[in-house]
C-alpha cells in the first residue's frame, strides 16, 4: 500500500514571488532608515544650537552686565567724568574703565578698594582670540581668562547718543555686540548636526 507523501499538495513560491516581496521589504527599510537619519539630524540640530546658545550667553551676559556700569564715578554727580568709560576699542575688542575708589582717576595696574570694601581692578579689557571670548581684570587676573569658546565671529560696534557709529572714544554711548558661535565640540570634518547660532545685542551705558 502506497502512502500519499504529506507535502505533495503545498505548494511553494516562485522566484518572481521572492523577487517582489524582497523588493516590497527593501522599500519599506529605505523608509523606515531615512525616517530615522532625518529624526537624528533634527535631534542633533536641535541639541547643537541649545548648547552653543548656553556656551556663550553666560559670557555675553557678564558682558552686557559691565558694559552697562562701565564709567562708574562715584565722585562725578553733576560733572563731567575726567575718563572715559571705554577705551582702546576695535572691532573684537575693547577696555572699559570704572572710578571704583572713587579718586577721580583710573588704576591701569594693581587693584583698588570700592565703596563696599571688595578688591577690583578699574580697568576690564574684553577680546576675542583663537576662536574664545576672553576677559582680563587689571590687578586680579594674571592672564586673560576664557569665557566662551567655539566662536567663529564677534564684533563690536561703538555708537554715539544718536546711534551712530562713532570711532571717537569720549562719545561712545552704545555698544553693539554680534557674535556667531558653534558648540565647542562640533567636529569640523563632520556636517552631521552642524549648527551656527547668530545673535545681536545693543548695550547702552548708563553712566554715560
Amino acid at each position: 500500500m502506497r502512502m500519499a507523501s504529506p507535502l505533495r499538495g503545498q505548494r511553494g513560491f516562485s522566484l518572481a514571488e521572492l523577487l517582489v516581496a524582497c523588493a516590497v521589504i527593501a522599500f519599506v527599510m529605505a523608509g523606515l532608515l531615512l525616517m530615522l537619519q532625518t529624526g537624528q539630524e533634527s535631534y542633533l540640530i536641535g541639541s547643537n544650537q541649545v548648547e552653543a546658545q548656553q556656551n556663550v550667553r553666560l559670557a555675553i551676559d557678564r558682558m552686557i552686565g559691565e558694559i552697562r556700569n562701565a564709567g562708574y564715578c562715584p565722585t562725578c554727580t553733576g560733572v563731567t567724568p575726567p575718563f572715559t568709560a571705554i577705551t582702546s576699542q576695535t572691532s573684537s575688542s575693547f577696555t572699559l574703565q570704572n572710578d571704583w575708589n572713587g579718586n577721580g582717576s583710573i588704576a591701569s595696574s594693581g587693584t583698588v578698594t570700592d565703596g563696599s570694601g571688595a578688591t577690583r581692578g578699574e580697568q576690564i579689557a574684553y577680546t576675542l582670540s583663537s576662536g574664545a571670548l576672553r576677559r582680563q581684570e587689571t590687578g586680579v587676573d594674571t592672564a586673560a581668562v576664557a569665557l566662551a569658546s567655539g566662536i567663529n565671529s564677534l564684533s563690536f560696534t561703538y555708537q554715539d547718543s544718536a546711534g551712530t557709529t562713532t570711532t571717537a572714544t569720549a562719545n561712545i554711548r552704545t555698544i553693539v555686540i554680534t557674535v556667531k558661535t558653534q558648540p565647542s565640540g562640533a567636529g569640523a570634518s563632520s556636517q552631521q548636526g552642524k549648527v551656527y547660532v547668530e545673535m545681536t545685542d545693543s548695550v547702552r551705558l548708563r553712566n554715560r
